[in-house]
């Protein structure tokens, strides 16, 4: 295991019990509104494909919440996550001993095993993607999808975070020396504003780069979208907060208006605006298995 998997391991083995209640949250802060509307999309992408009682290989299950949502909807669900804490919800949550610790560059499937793989903000913790991809190929049954999420390296707002990001980090030295060294004391450890370990390495995700990428890998793109604020660690995450506060009050108002159906019509064109969408922080898509 390389190193930075490795501290991706221990920094979500060490989450496990708060990933779990970031989806319980009824009035959730924006960085659990982006986990919350992801989860929506894939589990509308599965639906629209796959009958229920199909084979599901959730591939960084985490705590198992998108796993449950899938049982609930009929689906055979099977899981693996990195770390084993997470399993350990996932098998709590789910009352199933179908979770297991795995690598997704590694599944511990034999080929042709599955209807669907599932694997949200995963692969943008690997240093490469085709690996990933490759496996997730021959897990897949002919003709099987694959539901994924990785970062918009487009977004705005994420462009925005990552430029201050790197400014404070450039100046972090000079101010610690200042603050800390001077005094005597011990330096923290960088943490984001939640009081987590930033782990982003920042990479970008494009879809004009993934797009052939998928090709060669012999997947089929059928649908694809762009949601969300996205995870923000710099100050431009309170913008953006005070933005999602100001949506949230608008779209209540238009609900009482126009109806919530039609509010949820017009979100769903949003996202698949290619026009528009490009302004979101994530891209969710569904593809098939060329095979």
């Amino acid at each position: 295991m390389t190193s930075w998997k490795h501290d991706v391991k221990n920094n979500f083995s060490a989450r496990a019990t708060e990933w779990a209640a970031y989806y319980a949250d009824p009035e959730p802060p924006l960085s659990r509104q982006h986990l919350v509307s992801r989860q929506r999309f894939a589990l509308d992408m599965v639906e629209a494909a796959i009958p229920p009682c199909s084979k599901i290989l959730d591939a960084g299950c985490g705590p198992g919440v998108m796993a449950g949502k899938l049982m609930e909807r009929g689906y055979a669900v099977w899981g693996i996550d990195f770390a084993e804490p997470m399993i350990r919800k996932a098998r709590e949550l789910c009352g199933s001993d179908q979770f297991g610790v795995g690598d997704v560059e590694h599944i511990p499937f034999p080929d042709n095993t599955f209807d669907v793989v599932v694997s949200l903000g995963v692969i943008e913790y690997l240093e490469s993607d085709e690996q990933a991809l490759r496996e997730i190929r021959r897990v897949l049954k002919p003709g099987g999808r694959a539901v994924i999420a990785i970062s918009n390296g487009r977004s705005p707002l994420l462009r925005l975070d990552r430029v201050l990001r790197r400014g404070g980090a450039l100046l972090r030295p000079t101010y610690h020396l200042l603050k800390y060294r001077f005094r005597g004391r011990p330096a923290p450890s960088p943490e984001t504003p939640d009081g987590t370990v930033h782990l982003s390495r920042y990479r970008r995700f494009y879809r004009s780069t993934w797009l052939p990428l998928l090709s060669a890998c012999n997947f089929e793109p059928e649908e694809w979208i762009c949601h969300g604020w996205g995870w923000l660690s710099s100050p431009v995450g309170l913008f953006a907060q005070l933005l999602s506060m100001k949506q949230t009050v608008f779209r209540r108002s238009i609900e009482r208006l126009l109806g919530r159906e039609l509010l949820s019509r017009a979100g769903d064109k949003f996202v698949r605006s290619q026009a528009l969408n490009w302004l979101a922080a994530e891209h969710v898509f569904r593809v098939r298995a060329i095979k």
